[in-house]
């Protein structure tokens, strides 16, 4: 009805005013002026709108979670756990038998304690032991030298008891011809006064010549005697220096002869020893500790470098020793915290433990070069050379089922060294800023 009394307004409109002078109808403008039709509004469901709140707060929330959430670069590695001051092997150093094993599993000892006893016993056709046989002849030996030994030193206290003799007899026979040769110048000096007083009568033609001469024979007969008794005196001088002479060299030749005997029967004694040793063999302990991994049995043959048993050295504490590959170890530094997963507790059911690396190795090691328990765990047979570094443990026991249980040498060990800590968006954009960075 709106649009009937509009028409009819137009109309009335039109007769009443002039029509205007225009290029295009009054119909047509009227068309054009006049709506035909109200605003089109379009209308959204309530599900758009949710589902657009729910894509604009994921959105948020993802770079929100990319900006500001960090994660750890982690190194893994694998490895045992060791003492921190070692594992002491107690090896045999002598092919045998194990006679005697003074230790059981877990037992504490001191330095020096006997372990094992091991017998390197041989038998003969007859059922006698060969060591039994060196050791008898050796001992015939070792006593047929010191009764030798005996023999000459009673021979050599004999002769020097001779010569001693000798000499003090040769000294007695030289104090008597001085005293021989004493009155021997005391009777020339009389024949010399005799003398003197004979010539002083036959030049007073008191005596006759011939009574003169026989006295000056006479002086000359005792000067005769005196050169005599000198002339024995230097024979007697001469045989005791030659008898103290011999006695000295009697005496070193003794000494020479002693220590000749000495010697071989110190060297039989040494022979006799080194048989007994290597019958029955001590094996000791080379550091006090607690006796583990005992391997071996009573009457078992052993060879050189046979392992027996180990022992951990008292006040020790455990460590992971851990092999890491080369290429791995680039920034592994000490200080660093590492989570430690022992095989023996699976860690689905007892948890990751912490560690904290004390010591990396400067130097690599091949694989062939490692100790024998490292070479034995899985992995090891790769031909990359691995670095060792050593995990210092905040714990010394696991808790299990309620109780705290022990760790163990020897148990095998994966961990995770924490390397660095980055944001999510500077992982998503390394690749970026390493091209830039070789850019």
């Amino acid at each position: 009805m709106s649009s009937n009394e509009d028409t009819g307004n137009t109309a009335s409109k039109q007769a009443s005013d002039p029509a205007p002078k225009t290029f295009f109808r009054q119909r047509v403008i009227d068309y054009v002026t006049v709506r035909q039709y109200g605003t089109v509004i379009l209308t959204r469901p309530v599900s758009h709108l949710i589902l657009t709140g729910t894509f604009v707060g994921l959105a948020l929330l993802l770079i929100t979670f990319f900006a500001f959430f960090e994660t750890t670069r982690k190194a893994p590695v694998q490895g045992m756990l060791v003492p921190t001051a070692g594992v002491i092997r107690v090896f045999s150093n002598q092919v045998g038998a194990i006679r005697k094993i003074r230790i059981k599993e877990g037992q504490y000892v001191r330095e020096g304690e006997i372990l094992f006893v091991v017998s390197s016993e041989r038998s003969t056709s007859d059922a006698l032991s060969t060591e039994a046989l060196i050791t008898g002849l050796l001992a015939q030996r070792r006593d047929s030298f010191q009764n030798e030994l005996q023999q000459a030193k009673l021979q050599y206290m004999h002769r020097l008891a001779a010569l001693k003799q000798r000499a003090q007899d040769l000294l007695g026979e030289i104090k008597r011809l001085d005293n021989q040769a004493l009155m021997q110048r005391q009777r020339i000096n009389l024949s010399e006064q005799t003398v003197s007083r004979f010539a002083q009568l036959k030049a007073t033609n008191y005596i006759s010549q011939a009574q003169l001469q026989e006295r000056e024979a006479e002086l000359l007969d005792q000067r005769q005697r005196l050169l005599e008794i000198e002339r024995i005196r230097s024979t007697t001088q001469r045989d005791l220096a030659t008898t103290q002479a011999e006695e000295q060299d009697i005496a070193v030749q003794a000494l020479r002869d002693e220590n000749a005997l000495q010697r071989n029967a110190s060297t039989l004694e040494q022979d006799l020893t080194e048989n007994e040793a290597r019958r029955e063999i001590p094996i000791r302990a080379r550091q006090s500790g607690t006796v583990t991994a005992i391997a071996a049995n009573l009457g078992q043959t052993v060879g050189t470098g046979t392992s027996l048993a180990s022992i951990l050295p008292e006040g020790n504490k455990l460590e992971a020793e851990m092999y890491v590959p080369s290429h791995a170890i680039g920034f592994i530094k000490p200080g660093m915290t590492a989570m430690l997963r022992y095989r023996a507790f699976p860690y689905q059911k007892f948890g990751q433990h912490s560690a904290r690396v004390r010591e990396v190795a400067t130097t690599s090691v091949r694989p062939e070069e490692l100790p024998m328990s490292a070479a034995a765990m899985p992995g090891a047979a790769q031909s990359e050379p691995v670095y060792r570094i050593r995990l210092e443990l905040d714990q010394q026991t696991v808790k299990a089922y309620g109780s705290a249980m022990p760790l163990r040498s020897g148990m095998l060990v994966d961990a995770s060294v924490m390397l660095e800590r980055r944001k999510l968006y500077e992982w998503v954009l390394e690749p970026v800023f390493s091209i830039s960075g070789r850019l």
